[in-house]
């Protein structure tokens, strides 16, 4: 099933710009949402989503966890991220398998 792409953007025809199932676009955001979701912030799936990295960096064996069990079709097989210097911001980068 398609998706809205996040943030929100619209395309030429002004319709709301959506993702397609499947594609790496949709994959990527499917595992960003894991990343920016708090465990327990969402009253019907508590267990979704890895600790805020705000002040760390990403654990990768949480995300893996994580994205095992929410999203079946791939497989995380390398998680790397730190902490930019510059501006604080968390940078994470994961390689995966459909």
């Amino acid at each position: 099933m398609d998706t809205l792409r996040f943030p929100i953007k619209f395309d030429n025809n002004k319709q709301m710009s959506k993702l397609t199932e499947n594609t790496d676009a949709y994959i990527k955001q499917l595992i960003s949402f894991c990343i920016l979701t708090e465990p327990f912030s969402l009253p019907l799936s508590p267990d979704f989503g890895v600790a805020d990295p705000s002040f760390s960096t990403v654990s990768p064996d949480r995300l893996m966890l994580a994205a095992n069990k929410f999203i079946p079709e791939v497989t995380i097989v390398a998680v790397d991220s730190n902490i930019d210097n510059e501006d604080g911001r968390v940078n994470v980068r994961f390689i995966y398998n459909r």
